[in-house]
């Protein structure tokens, strides 16, 4: 999966568009110092998005943010990566 675009939105949200659902919209908001899935505006053209998708969308987001190490230091990170 990759990003295919990303655009800046009001109060902090960024939405983001990715190469296996592009005609989806992902809006991510900013939580403490990363960016979490918000919304799915998703269209009935792409595929069902599942939570492993969503958890991959999360990643490449920060990811591209710089915001990766932030992201992976989160409590529920550490628990689920057991």
């Amino acid at each position: 999966m990759k990003i295919i675009n990303h655009s800046y939105k009001r109060r902090g949200t960024i939405e983001f568009m990715f190469d296996d659902y592009p005609f989806s919209k992902v809006i991510f908001a900013p939580i403490k110092n990363y960016y979490f899935v918000r919304t799915v505006r998703w269209d009935p053209a792409d595929s069902v998005v599942t939570r492993n998708d969503l958890e991959k969308m999360e990643i490449l987001a920060n990811e591209f943010l710089g915001c990766l190490d932030f992201y992976k230091d989160r409590k529920a990170y550490k628990e689920y990566s057991r």
